[in-house]
């Protein structure tokens, strides 16, 4: 069977991801992995040092929870599609290009899809693009998706 890997943010881009994922796992007939990376790398180290112990768990709790709501609520629009979807969450000290490469490479996956927000000018230079770094970490097929 033919199995893709979705990554989605949780952006008004990632509606449109989704979208394009649809028709192709349609066509294919595939099975679809959503995907949402989150983690301690969305707070500046120097936020987090001043967090109890206790805050900081609810803080990475509640991380989840937004994370499994989206991967959710883009598998139930895969479902109603007729599309086999299964959802991932990949929380903790990790990039969103790296979890997402560790997760196509550790996976049997044809085909990686993902959005581009198009970042452009000096934010790009200093932060790279997700896609762009992903697109050249794993050995899998990479969409992106403008």
């Amino acid at each position: 069977m033919y199995k893709i890997l979705v990554a989605i943010d949780g952006s008004d881009h990632s509606e449109k991801v989704i979208e394009e994922t649809i028709k192709i796992a349609k066509a294919l007939e595939a099975e679809v992995t959503v995907l949402n990376v989150t983690g301690e790398y969305d707070f500046k180290s120097t936020i987090s040092i001043h967090m109890s112990d206790d805050y900081w768990e609810q803080v990475k709790k509640n991380m989840k929870e937004e994370a499994e709501k989206i991967v959710g609520k883009a598998a139930e629009r895969l479902k109603e599609q007729g599309i086999n979807a299964k959802t991932e969450v990949l929380l903790g000290k990790q990039s969103p290009a790296d979890g997402i490469c560790k997760m196509a490479d550790r996976g049997d996956f044809n085909l990686l899809i993902m959005g581009s927000r198009r970042v452009r000018g000096l934010k790009e230079a200093f932060l790279g693009s997700v896609s762009n770094k992903v697109s050249h970490c794993t050995e899998k097929n990479v969409l992106i998706i403008k």
